[in-house]
């Protein structure tokens, strides 16, 4: 799962499935264990400035409101187009909100 940020935004659904059939067993599937790594990837970017891929993370909102009854997950500002392929956009739109459960 080394560098799966990198391409898991390129695959299509027959590589996925590929994918999970080669991983089929009592593990996590592919897809669980991409997330995982782009969640920590993404936690390191965004705690450490530091991190050569933090320069790439939006400036932060400065509103003082909150008018989505979930809570943001992060303070930066949301492109106007969601693309899965940039590893920075995908995780701050997949991050923006909480969700309960």
């Amino acid at each position: 799962m080394y560098a799966s940020s990198a391409w898991w935004g390129f695959t299509t659904a027959a590589d996925m499935q590929r994918l999970e059939s080669f991983l089929r067993r009592d593990r996590p599937t592919v897809a669980q264990l991409a997330e995982d790594a782009d969640d920590t990837l993404f936690s390191s970017v965004t705690r450490s400035s530091n991190h050569l891929l933090h320069v790439l993370l939006p400036e932060h909102t400065n509103h003082p409101y909150n008018l989505r009854s979930s809570s943001r997950t992060h303070s930066f500002k949301l492109s106007a187009q969601h693309d899965d392929r940039n590893f920075i956009n995908s995780m701050l739109f997949r991050q923006a909100y909480s969700v309960s459960v």
